[in-house]
C-alpha cells in the first residue's frame, strides 16, 4: 500500500539526509519526534508500529521540510501516508473524528468564535458552503450505496 503512495527511492535518500531537522517545528519542540526513524521503518516494511503512535499526528504539514529538501520531497509525505492508513483502520485520535463530523455537518473544520471576532472588530466569517457540501456528500453516499461499496475516507467517507 505504501509503495503506491510513496516514492521509496526518495525516502531512502531522505532517511540519510536530515537537513530538515533544523527547520521542522515538531523536530525542534517535541521530544522523541524523529521522522527518520519512521522512514527507516517504512523502508524496512515495519511501519505498522507507527500507526498507533501520536508522532504521525504531530506533523504540522507546514511544508518547511519540503521547502528545504534538495529533493523537494519532505518527510511529511510519509507522515500523511501513515495517517491515511491509520484512519482507514480506525486508529485515529478522537479529534480527527470530531473534526470530520464537524466538517460534514458545517463545511468547516472549526467554528469561529463570533463574540471574539466582534470584540476584535473582525467581520463575520463568510458562509461555509456547508449546505452544498451536505448535498454533494448525500449524492456521493447514494451513489456509493448503489454500487454496493463502502465510501473510504479518501473518497469522502467517515474516518
Amino acid at each position: 500500500m505504501l509503495e503506491r503512495t510513496l516514492n521509496f527511492k526518495l525516502l531512502e535518500m531522505c532517511s540519510k539526509c536530515g537537513a530538515c531537522y533544523s527547520i521542522c517545528p515538531s523536530c525542534m519542540n517535541i521530544p522523541g519526534y524523529d521522522p527518520r526513524a519512521v522512514i527507516k521503518d517504512i523502508l524496512s516494511g515495519d511501519h505498522e508500529k507507527w500507526l498507533s503512535s501520536r508522532h504521525i499526528w504531530e506533523c504540522l504539514e507546514c511544508h518547511y521540510c519540503v521547502e528545504i529538501c534538495y529533493q523537494h520531497y519532505g518527510f511529511e509525505n510519509a507522515m500523511t501516508a501513515l495517517r491515511n492508513i491509520a484512519t482507514r483502520k480506525g486508529m485515529h485520535p478522537p479529534q480527527v473524528k470530531r473534526g470530520w463530523d464537524m466538517f460534514v455537518k458545517t463545511g468547516k473544520l472549526g467554528e469561529p468564535a463570533l463574540p471574539a471576532r466582534k470584540k476584535l472588530g473582525l467581520p463575520e466569517p463568510k458562509a461555509s458552503g456547508g449546505e452544498e457540501l451536505k448535498k454533494l456528500y448525500s449524492l456521493l453516499k447514494e451513489r456509493r450505496s448503489g454500487e454496493g461499496s463502502d465510501i473510504t475516507a479518501e473518497e469522502g467517507g467517515k474516518p
